[in-house]
């Protein structure tokens, strides 16, 4: 039977057939979550100074929350997306510096991998705690052995990325190369998350989706989807 319907970002783990264009959040989410930052390098290219390029990204941002909210739908990632530009924004005005926009990102990649890894070695990797309250198994699942494990070479993935994100933009963001930055913050943002939500899929679908475990498993908890960052934070390069 088929999910009842889409499920974007981390929800696409619980999914019963993985969609990449759903996982993105469709062809909106898409948009939302790379337009804004593209507009940044753009401008900045055409005109490499402070205030242009954040005007147009946030000012973007805003459009898209807005055409979200008139069109009465779940402007969550919207919300989220325009909340990161503003913090960049921010950021980039207290420094006085155009690459200052891009700090809050490695803030939290930087704090995403050193949560993973924290998690793995505690025994509750993120991968597997988020399938868990998804599924409505967050007080059992730590019994099942195969659970952990998955979840704990899914979140070695996870933490693999953030590694690579910060390894390849901290050196130009301390070099100043804002639209090399730019760039490669979108390169190495919404796609390869994508790609590793599908693998991750791959790894925990056995225990997520046995007979057995399906029959066991409780009703979700009320507020699950609450473990969910949204799409935009989420693949947040």
């Amino acid at each position: 039977m088929s999910d009842p319907q889409p499920k974007s970002g981390l929800r696409a783990l619980t999914a019963e057939e993985f969609s990449f264009a759903d996982a993105m959040g469709g062809v909106r989410g898409m948009i939302e979550s790379i337009i804004p930052g593209l507009t940044f390098v753009v401008v900045y290219v055409i005109y490499p100074h402070l205030l242009p390029p954040l005007l147009a990204a946030l000012g973007l941002a805003m459009v898209l929350a807005v055409i979200r909210l008139i069109g009465r739908s779940s402007i969550m990632g919207a919300v989220s997306g325009l909340g990161g530009i503003a913090l960049g924004v921010v950021w980039a005005l207290l420094s006085g510096k155009a690459e200052g926009f891009y700090a809050p990102g490695l803030w939290i990649n930087g704090l995403y991998l050193a949560g993973s890894v924290i998690s793995i070695l505690v025994r509750w990797p993120f991968v597997a705690v988020v399938c868990a309250a998804l599924t409505g198994r967050l007080e059992d699942f730590r019994s099942d052995p195969s659970y952990i494990r998955r979840g704990a070479w899914a979140t070695w993935l996870m933490a693999g990325l953030f590694a690579a994100r910060l390894a390849v933009q901290l050196p130009l963001y301390f070099a100043g190369q804002v639209a090399l930055l730019g760039t490669l913050k979108l390169a190495m943002g919404a796609p390869p998350f994508v790609a590793l939500l599908w693998i991750s899929w791959l790894i925990m679908r056995p225990v997520l989706h046995r007979p057995e475990a399906d029959a066991a498993a409780p009703p979700p908890v009320d507020g699950a989807d609450a473990v969910e960052p949204a799409a935009a934070e989420e693949s947040e390069g």
